[in-house]
């Protein structure tokens, strides 16, 4: 089975080098996705002597507004870091209130990041993905919509967009991400843990999420196991090398 995944948070795991160690091991290809420009900045160095495990520049819009002043973190290490995330918009309940400061911040850090054609962009776009699909509309790089749960119509705009889509375990499991994976090529699905928010993944990374998710997205696809493994590896290493 390849294994990879586009979106987990090893930053919010006490013992990060074990996590870091245990993908080495195990030869899980990973973008640990940071929330915070300080916290890459702390923990961006741990990642160079590992081959499976990129760390990704982020910015999460539910603290955007208590740590505004950190763009000026995040404009620094931009041009050398190729993983952005986790970035985006996220207009449900009392996040609406930073609504203002979120598509500042957001508009900010895609407009930095799109003057490159290699970025990658892990992005969360809850209650907010017109908006999202808005500022990233004819991005140079590879936008990856992390955790989608938008509308059938803000999907097919997505998808003639070229945006790709990280599923997870959640998703595959609600009726609404089922009839959501149903409509999304193959071509433009990836997986993702979304680890430590994710059913069985609180307490401990594992990477046996992943066969729970290969299998439910056979049945979905209808798409035979041996043959998804083989088209979802070349889904992720397709945007590893896009543009380069």
């Amino acid at each position: 089975m390849f294994k990879f995944d586009t979106h987990m948070h090893f930053d919010l795991y006490d013992d990060r080098v074990r996590i870091l160690d245990y993908l080495e091991n195990n030869q899980s290809y990973t973008i640990a996705v940071t929330n915070l420009p300080e916290l890459y900045e702390r923990y961006s160095g741990l990642d160079r002597n590992y081959k499976y495990t990129n760390i990704a520049l982020g910015f999460h819009p539910e603290l955007v507004c208590e740590y505004y002043k950190q763009i000026h973190i995040f404009e620094k290490y931009v041009d050398d870091c190729r993983f952005i995330g986790e970035i985006g918009l996220d207009f449900s309940g009392d996040n609406i209130d930073s609504k203002k400061q979120q598509i500042e911040i957001f508009e900010a850090v895609v407009e930095m990041t799109r003057k490159y054609n290699d970025k990658i962009l892990t992005v969360h776009s809850r209650k907010a993905e017109k908006e999202v699909l808005d500022y990233t509309k004819d991005f140079p790089g590879t936008v990856i919509l992390h955790w989608f749960s938008g509308s059938i119509m803000e999907l097919e705009r997505a998808i003639e967009e070229g945006k790709f889509f990280s599923i997870n375990q959640n998703m595959i499991s609600s009726k609404k991400g089922v009839d959501l994976i149903k409509k999304m090529p193959i071509n433009r699905i990836l997986i993702e843990s979304d680890a430590p928010f994710t059913r069985g993944l609180r307490d401990n990374y594992s990477v046996d999420f992943m066969k729970k998710i290969y299998e439910g997205l056979s049945a979905t696809k209808n798409i035979a196991t041996y043959e998804l493994y083989e088209k979802l590896k070349d889904n992720f290493k397709g945007i590893l090398v896009k543009n380069v």
